[in-house]
Parts: structure tokens; sequence; C-alpha cells
């Protein structure tokens, strides 16, 4: 199990449009049944281990872009960060946006 934090992203029960699941599916790669079931189950849809060189590379940002579309949308979602040894705790899209300048500038200087 990786030490890394994480993201999760629960979508409201209700935002089951196809728009939305596609959205899910274009950044995970899950099937839209898999996406769906999740959504009603009110279970995270998104699961991005944060500050790998992926994420760095560009899942922050496409993540970050994702968000911001959604809550433009007005897309109910909530996000939470998770951590190996604690539960997930509640997380601000700024606060996140904010870490993720934070690391990105840090790898910057590296």
């Amino acid at each position: 199990m990786s030490t890394s934090p994480g993201v999760l992203v629960v979508l409201g029960r209700d935002e089951t449009s196809a728009a939305v699941l596609r959205s899910v599916k274009s950044f995970t790669g899950a099937g839209l049944l898999s996406v769906r079931e999740r959504i009603v189950a009110g279970e995270p849809v998104i699961d991005e281990e944060m500050f790998t060189n992926a994420w760095f590379d560009e899942r922050a940002d496409l993540l970050l872009d994702l968000l911001t579309a959604w809550r433009e949308q007005g897309i109910v979602f909530e996000l939470r960060e998770s951590l190996a040894d604690a539960d997930a705790a509640a997380l601000e899209l700024e606060m996140l946006r904010d870490m993720i300048e934070a690391a990105q500038q840090d790898e910057e200087r590296c």
C-alpha cells in the first residue's frame, strides 16, 4: 500500500447524467456502468494518488480542470484527502489547488 496521500472524489447520488459519466470515464478509464454504480452507492468515482510522477506530469492539472468545470456546471461533488494510516478528511477545491501549486513549485526548484 502506498504511503502517498490521495484524493477521492465522491459525486452526489443524482449526478448520473451521460456527460458526467463520460467525464469520469475519460479521467479514470472506468466503464460507464461501473461509474454509475459507484455514484449511486455514494462511493468515490476518482481515487487518485497524489505527488507521483504522473501526478506532476499531467494528472493534477487534469483533475483540477475537471473539478473546476463540474463546479461551474453546478455538479455536486465532495473531495476527500486520503492517507494510508488515517481516515479520509474533507478537502476543499481551493485547498487542493493550493496543494498542487505548492508541490509543483517545489518540483520546479529541484
